[in-house]
């Protein structure tokens, strides 16, 4: 029993990096229609950016400045190119996602080289809390979830309870209404891609300590959010959650009960099976377009 606990903990917490991750991903594509490929590349270049701020102005301020950075590089990049792209359909969008992932791996690997580097900033604590009898919570585990348990409890007040979320809800769920009601659709896009790159940023100051600080750091996570959001509904944003959870635990649990090269692959088994069994995913809703 400690041991399944242990693994579902692992999990989790695993499992809380894809979620958060996945609802940037969700929430550009609810907003712009993007598959936003350039998406890890913002959590890297932000967390380079908070580890050059820390070696200055301590930890604490270069968290603070790396998520500035995130939100203004986020809502710049939206307005300065991708919003002039979607005149030429989704397929130039997504080219020009991916053409941006690349250029972001080059600039970072051209300013601070393809060493790997460590920053291990204060929620890298070696130590761990013990649950129970042989069950423990490493405590950057318990920062992991503490933060994402918070941010999906600020996020869901915010796009209740705030005239900026509700604007964002509106453009969703259909852009021509919201711009007819008066709502500035392409400040609102602006925003989200400035909200989803801050939690992009999030996660990558949270990830960092179990990886090495490199320009490809976030390929893997980034591709895990995908399949946690394809899982919990493309359109979902409680399904990004329960998707990257979902995903974190299965992970975990193949790697320890069937193969630890096995562990590797599984987010795409499940993606490939989400995909044909239900392609909406678990949370999310068919798309009725009326012709």
């Amino acid at each position: 029993m400690a041991l399944f606990l242990q693994n579902l903990l692992n999990g989790l917490s695993a499992g809380s990096l894809y979620a958060l991750l996945a609802v940037g991903l969700v929430l550009i594509y609810k907003s712009s229609q993007v598959l936003n490929f350039a998406h890890g590349a913002l959590a890297m270049l932000a967390t380079f950016v908070a580890y050059e701020a820390a070696q200055s102005i301590g930890y604490a301020g270069g968290i603070a400045v790396s998520l500035v950075f995130a939100f203004v590089a986020g809502a710049a990049l939206y307005r300065g190119l991708l919003h002039r792209a979607r005149e030429g359909g989704e397929h130039a969008v997504v080219m020009v996602t991916i053409g941006l992932l690349m250029i972001l791996e080059g600039a970072a690997a051209a300013i601070w080289g393809t060493d790997t580097k460590e920053f291990h900033h204060y929620f890298a604590d070696a130590g761990s809390l013990e649950l129970s009898a042989g069950v423990y919570l490493p405590r950057h585990d318990a920062a992991i979830l503490a933060t994402v348990m918070v941010l999906v409890v600020l996020l869901a007040i915010f796009f209740r309870m705030s005239r900026v979320g509700v604007a964002l809800r509106a453009v969703s769920q259909n852009e021509t209404a919201a711009k007819l009601m008066g709502v500035r659709v392409a400040r609102v896009h602006a925003l989200t891609w400035g909200l989803a790159s801050v939690l992009a940023a999030i996660a990558g100051i949270l990830i960092v300590p179990k990886v090495f600080l490199d320009p490809s750091m976030m390929f893997a996570p980034l591709l895990k959010a995908f399949a946690a959001a394809v899982l919990g509904g493309m359109r979902s944003l409680p399904g990004a959650v329960v998707g990257g959870w979902l995903l974190g635990v299965i992970e975990t649990f193949a790697g320890a009960y069937i193969s630890t090269e096995f562990q590797a692959s599984i987010a795409f088994v499940i993606l490939v099976l989400v995909l044909v069994v239900r392609p909406e995913g678990l949370l999310g809703k068919p798309e009725i377009k009326k012709v």
